[in-house]
């Protein structure tokens, strides 16, 4: 769902929005980005609810209520499922101690907050990241040496199960606010729905990806971001994470630089800590903040004779944004080789605690997620350089 903010509205949720990124990439006390991102979650929400609601009044007016015709429109069509819980979630008559109790999204609409969260955040779609279950056993496979020519009589020569390996995953608890217009229902509950949904997405999505940017390990009840490498003991065992150390510099200074500069990164990246090749032809992503996305890419731009402007990197390199990469740094990641897991299940319980609203009722919603790399080659983390980006001290001098 696309929403967009009256101007003023729009400046001040973009605002509290970089406050958040700043204090998580400045490493604030957690109660510092805690506090702004919930900041920037009030505004947003309430930004949202205004959105949404002069959206639905613009629907009832101008549009037929018949789903069939909703739906060839590609509107928002619920199923039977979901019509029954997004009624009784906000209905005068609604049986409200069910919801104290907590009760189940829909699985229809979690597969579309993932699908959504995806689309809002590209980083999650370039890494290997699933719904599952609350304890999940992942069985990767390393498919070189599975099998070995052999006589044909002669005794099986594989040894298949020394070239798989389990990954258990004990997910985080992810914890968001969902509120509730009280007048939301006048509307429908389609639109209940698209209102709830789209808090969601953006709330889980935003904590999900700091985590996989740079969680610190089940020690921290978070997921192994992929800016930290794993600390492993004598058995292999995973006790901590640390800080990635940087490997190199990227400066794009010409064609021919920019060829070798990811050369060498894909080449480091094209072997696994244990010595086994990895396919790295497709799939690499160079996550970037976007205050260095343009830049990188006007290193790599050009206009051809027709006049039209070409922007490619060679190896099929995929230029990705995150607000909590560091600017000029840049990060290598193998999308594939990073493993992230979110529940299938989105528990939904009403608050009834500290907070009340008189014209909204308040919802808790838990969804336990977890992340991991399959090694320390699965991301690398680079220096960046880029003639023609101005520095930040020129930036704030005064003429």
């Amino acid at each position: 769902m696309t929403i967009k903010f009256k101007d003023d509205v729009e400046k001040n949720v973009k605002n509290l929005r970089e406050e958040y990124f700043e204090a998580v990439r400045n490493e604030a006390e957690q109660e510092v980005v805690e506090q702004k991102y919930n900041n920037y979650m009030a505004a947003f929400s309430d930004g949202l609810r205004d959105e949404v609601l002069k959206q639905a009044r613009d629907e009832v007016n101008n549009t037929t209520s018949d789903n069939q015709i909703r739906m060839n429109r590609g509107n928002n069509v619920l199923t039977a499922e979901e019509n029954r819980f997004f009624t009784n979630l906000v209905e005068d008559d609604a049986d409200l101690d069910t919801y104290k109790e907590g009760v189940i999204l829909p699985e229809t609409t979690v597969v579309r907050v993932f699908e959504d969260m995806q689309k809002a955040r590209p980083l999650l779609s370039k890494i290997n990241f699933q719904l599952a279950g609350i304890k999940t056993r992942m069985i990767v496979g390393d498919p070189s040496g599975a099998a070995i020519w052999g006589e044909i009589f002669g005794k099986i020569q594989g040894q298949i199960q020394a070239n798989f390996k389990e990954l258990n995953f004990s997910q985080n608890k992810l914890t968001a606010f969902a509120i509730v217009p009280k007048d939301m229902l006048d509307f429908g509950p389609q639109w209940v729905e698209r209102y709830v949904r789209t808090q969601l997405s953006e709330a889980m999505a935003l904590k999900l990806e700091e985590g996989i940017v740079l969680g610190k390990g089940a020690a921290s009840n978070e997921p192994y971001g992929l800016t930290k490498d794993l600390i492993l003991d004598d058995e292999g065992k995973i006790t901590g994470a640390k800080d990635k150390e940087t490997t190199g510099t990227l400066t794009f200074e010409d064609a021919k630089t920019t060829a070798n500069e990811l050369a060498g990164a894909l080449t480091t990246l094209s072997t696994k800590e244990n010595g086994a090749k990895v396919d790295v032809s497709s799939g690499v992503a160079l996550v970037v903040n976007p205050a260095d996305q343009f830049y990188v890419k006007a290193q790599n731009t050009m206009q051809t004779v027709n006049g039209a402007w070409v922007t490619s990197l060679p190896f099929n390199v995929d230029v990705t944004t995150s607000e909590f990469i560091q600017e000029d740094k840049a990060l290598f990641v193998v999308g594939n080789r990073y493993y992230a897991v979110q529940t299938g299940q989105v528990n939904i319980k009403s608050y009834d605690q500290t907070l009340a609203l008189e014209d909204a009722d308040v919802f808790i919603a838990k969804q336990n997620a977890h992340g991991l790399p399959d090694d320390n080659k699965v991301a690398l983390l680079y220096d960046l350089k880029l003639d023609g980006k101005p520095n930040k001290d020129s930036e704030n001098e005064t003429p």
